[in-house]
């Protein structure tokens, strides 16, 4: 990799960003398979919510988030940009979870981990597990003990991540809204 990448948090004016570097990832690890626009439309209602922790993680030395003021929105993204485009290099999602795979109430103390994505330029670089590490580094000190997430069964990529990152299987699968089956990682955030 050679170069700094920094990690910040989603301002709303980063969402589209987010969401097409998302849906790049994801059209490229499917075989240029192309998502249901509604899905699209989906994952930027969640990024956009205001209890979801986005991070977003950026080629350069410096944070562009600590050059801003308090409550002021980015002008144009600073970074270098990757091939993509998009000024951002990988993208992640922390929230609340929530019993009945999010439709129940909160489940105390658990991160639900979601829309882990890279730019496919990238891939291989730790980047991903940059971003794992920051949201639970976070979870942690918004008081979370357990973190959770869904992958597909057949990101080999992801589920190398995961278990090499402490995660281990639940037990539990569902197939998503494309027929494809996800399995369920569950860890322990604190000892």
């Amino acid at each position: 990799m050679g170069e700094v990448v920094t990690v910040r948090e989603a301002a709303t004016a980063d969402l589209d960003a987010a969401v097409a570097l998302w849906t790049l990832s994801h059209v490229v690890r499917r075989n240029g398979r192309p998502l249901p626009e509604a899905h699209i439309t989906s994952v930027h209602d969640r990024m956009a919510s205001p209890e979801a922790l986005v991070l977003l993680a950026h080629d350069g030395e410096s944070d562009p988030e600590s050059d801003r003021e308090p409550g002021k929105e980015p002008e144009k993204e600073p970074d270098k940009e990757s091939e993509h485009g998009f000024g951002i290099i990988g993208t992640i999602m922390g929230i609340q979870g929530r019993e009945s795979d999010g439709a129940g109430p909160p489940i105390a103390g658990l991160v639900h981990i979601s829309l882990l994505s890279v730019a496919p330029d990238r891939w291989g670089q730790h980047i991903g597990r940059l971003l794992v590490e920051q949201t639970i580094n976070r979870a942690v000190a918004r008081g979370f003990n357990q973190a959770q997430l869904w992958t597909h069964a057949d990101n080999l990529r992801a589920n190398r991540l995961y278990k090499a990152m402490g995660f281990r299987r639940s037990g539990r699968v569902k197939v998503d809204d494309w027929g494809e089956l996800l399995v369920h990682y569950r860890r322990a955030l604190v000892t």
